[in-house]
């Protein structure tokens, strides 16, 4: 006996273990059975309450007493269907929504009662909906009623034998089971006690020292089992937390490279490893915070340097590769510029504008074509170029001790809105970082829009030493004009009689072309100006043609519609009368012009020149190209609405204030064709409800009618079972906030019920696994 007591408490934990979860997994089990087995059985409860009462249920629609509770058939029939489909098919009941068991007896025997079920719910739907009277129906409802309720007499006799039963069998179960789980309970008490409890107290003692931080208390255990194992492990642990301590305290106070101690190579200590791995992260950290303060310390000062230079690019360009090479701690640097083509058909270069440090320039082109070297190669493919190999023919790098190869060389291109102004060029002997070759790209950006700035404003100062210089030329040509004037006085003097006797006809001819709001122009077969009016002058005042005037070549100054106006003037030689509309911006405004040009004709029918008329018809046009917008905008709207109210599985359809029908979607168009009726704009929707449906629906449209949104959710019930359509009616409002129609759109919403029912059942279910 003795031998057996000292193998018990030499057991592994382990196999205790074992043993205890095997006997609580017994012990639960048994007095979950307990609880289950005792008691009021819920099943039986519920066959009594729902199936055996049915007879009480369906007392409302019993010839007896439908008069008085006709209005309830539905719900009564409802209720009755609900019973009988759980007791066949499955489903919950009663208040608690219990699932209900099927039994294959009373399965069969409340399938043999739906048969006197269902010719007994046909007459009730009949007097339901009005297609039958209860007066008519009487004698019929009453035989079918009778033998419905004759019928559940026979399965109330089945339900008292099935709970009869199940009570006898759950006496003798529970028992049985009291005796077991008392058998089972002392089991376990003897086993926790004396096997596990006891020496884990022994060791918490030695350990409650460790757990107050005492890290040099050690435990002091000897066992051949689990629990020798575990006092060993905490005594480990002791000393894997003091060098933790040690190594956290260290980087507490600064010393990112502190070491960690007492670790192999092998080690798997997983605290050690994430302490390692944060000081990995910190010095990362602390990495990227100085790479940004460097970066943001660049961008600063460049921007400075950029601002105070912007007026020369010369001294501009030399500031920024002489900072930029100090900066970025290289050896040398250059900064190219493109030039802007004069022309078409010269095309742009890259000039080196500025370097540093460069004590041989060895190779290094004042000019590069596009495409030409690296630089070119840069600018032609818009991305920068990073090399780590550089040629051996490539500029050296010389001090006083010697010269070497750089080891890497940059080339960024200086781009704004994708338009390229320049390259810079850096060549270093030590690697460039990645975070210094992104900096460079960024402030390429800055660059480039200083060096646009900058060669705007040597552009404006060019122009304005020009405009300066031609001032002074204007100031002696006037001079000049004026001695001719002089000079001119006398010969006017002489031609003022001939012009007196002129001015009659010209006051009269000046009357006429003037006293119009139309522009007259009349050229001569060489294309010259014989007369222009004032209203034509007046218009071309500040525009290219201002200084047109009678005399001048009327194509002289038409620029690039030179060739088609020639093309008008040559046909209208020809003796062909033109009247088009063209789309003109002498003044810089989109306006329209009507334009007839008729050939000047002599008595002999020979061609001298060409009278143009021309007149404003902006306003005619805009209206013309409004009414057509409109129109293509009406068209639109009519294509969308269509599209929005067809591509869909709901109903839909719109009311006027006098219930006529304004839009109906083709959903509802096919149910109602189904029905032998056609829905069309224009319809009065009272004339074709149900009546049982008419004052329903009416008062819901004039509810809507009267601003109030209706959201109305109902079951249609179908052979096929029963849908939930959820409509919503809501206002249509006109401009001034008046209503003028409702919008009715109606949906299946069934899925979304039973979905929702799901959820419901399922949190319930998650509930009661929670409360356990």
């Amino acid at each position: 006996m003795a031998n057996l007591k000292k193998k018990f408490y030499d057991w592994k934990i382990r196999n205790l273990a074992y043993s205890i979860g095997i006997g609580t997994f017994l012990l639960i089990v048994a007095i979950y059975l307990v609880f289950t087995q005792t008691g009021i059985d819920q099943q039986s409860l519920l066959r009594t309450k729902t199936l055996r009462n049915l007879d009480n249920i369906s007392i409302g629609i019993s010839p007896q007493y439908i008069q008085e509770n006709q209005e309830a058939i539905n719900t009564t029939v409802k209720r009755v269907e609900r019973i009988l489909f759980a007791y066949t098919s499955g489903g919950e009941l009663g208040e608690e929504k219990l699932d209900v068991e099927i039994n294959d007896r009373l399965k069969n025997e409340v399938q043999e009662l739906i048969k006197y079920w269902a010719p007994l719910k046909e007459d009730l739907y009949a007097i339901q909906d009005g297609t039958a009277t209860i007066e008519s129906s009487k004698e019929s409802l009453e035989k079918k009623y009778t033998a419905f309720i004759k019928k559940h007499i026979d399965v109330k006799e089945l339900i008292d034998e099935i709970n009869l039963a199940e009570e006898e069998s759950e006496t003798f179960n529970v028992i049985l089971l009291f005796i077991y789980i008392f058998l089972l309970a002392g089991f376990l008490y003897w086993v926790l006690k004396y096997l596990i409890l006891g020496p884990i107290y022994e060791i918490s003692l030695s350990a409650r020292e460790l757990a107050k931080g005492n890290l040099s208390e050690k435990i002091n255990y000897q066992s051949r089992n689990e629990l020798g194992y575990i006092a060993q492990n905490i005594n480990s642990m002791a000393d894997v937390l003091q060098n933790a301590t040690e190594f956290t305290t260290k980087i507490g106070e600064g010393n990112l490279d502190a070491e960690y101690k007492g670790l192999k190579d092998d080690h798997d200590n997983s605290l050690a490893t994430s302490l390692l791995q944060m000081r990995s992260k910190m010095q990362e950290s602390a990495k990227a915070d100085k790479e940004r303060s460097w970066v943001n310390e660049g961008l600063a000062k460049f921007a400075d340097i950029l601002r105070n230079n912007n007026d020369n690019i010369q001294e501009l360009s030399y500031q920024i590769i002489s900072n930029l090479v100090k900066f970025m701690e290289v050896n040398q640097g250059a900064l190219f510029v493109l030039t802007e083509p004069q022309d078409e058909n010269e095309k742009p270069k890259i000039n080196l504008e500025s370097a540093y440090a460069y004590e041989r320039r060895k190779r290094i082109k004042k000019e590069i074509a596009i495409g030409e070297g690296l630089v070119g190669q840069s600018v032609q493919e818009g991305d920068k170029i990073y090399l780590t190999e550089v040629p051996k023919d490539y500029i050296e790098i010389k001090s006083g001790l010697g010269e070497t190869l750089p080891r890497c060389v940059l080339i960024v291109p200086l781009k704004i809105n994708e338009e390229i102004k320049g390259v810079v060029e850096i060549a270093s002997i030590q690697p460039i970082p990645q975070y210094r070759i992104d900096f460079v790209e960024k402030l390429g950006e800055n660059i480039a829009s200083t060096l646009a700035n900058a060669r705007t404003n040597e552009r404006t100062k060019k122009l304005l030493i020009e405009s300066q210089e031609m001032t002074e030329q204007m100031r002696s040509q006037e001079e000049e004009m004026r001695q001719n004037m002089e000079e001119m006085e006398a010969t006017q003097e002489e031609m003022g009689r001939a012009q007196s006797e002129m001015a009659a006809k010209e006051t009269n001819l000046n009357a006429l072309i003037n006293n119009t709001s139309d522009s007259i122009i009349l050229i001569d077969t060489q294309y010259k100006i014989l007369l222009m009016n004032d209203v034509i002058k007046n218009r071309y005042k500040g525009t290219q043609y201002e200084k047109m005037k009678e005399g001048s070549n009327a194509l002289d100054m038409l620029g690039e519609v030179r060739e088609e106006w020639k093309s008008y003037y040559d046909r209208v030689f020809n003796g062909v009368d033109l009247s088009f509309t063209i789309k003109s911006s002498v003044k810089g405004e989109d306006s329209y012009r009507h334009y007839d040009i008729h050939p000047i004709k002599q008595k002999d029918g020979s061609i001298t020149g060409a009278s143009v008329f021309s007149r404003d018809i902006t306003k005619e046009k805009e209206l013309e190209i409004q009414r057509e917008e409109n129109a293509k905008k009406l068209a639109q709207r009519e294509y969308v609405l269509d599209g929005m109210i067809n591509n869909t599985d709901d109903t839909y359809f719109a009311i006027n204030t006098n219930y006529e029908i304004l839009v109906v979607n083709d959903v509802l168009k096919n149910r109602f064709n189904d029905s032998g009726i056609e829905l069309k704009p224009g319809l009065s929707i009272l004339s074709i409800l149900p009546k049982d449906q008419l004052e329903k629906w009416k008062a819901r449209y004039d509810k809507a009618l009267e601003g109030e949104k209706l959201r109305i959710e109902e079951i249609r019930e179908l052979s096929s079972g029963n849908l939930t359509i959820e409509t919503r009616c809501e206002p249509i409002y006109n401009d001034n906030k008046e209503v003028i129609g409702v919008s009715t759109v109606s949906r299946d919403i069934t899925e979304l019920k039973k979905a929702q029912e799901e959820k419901a059942k399922l949190e319930k279910e998650l509930e009661k696994i929670k409360g356990k």
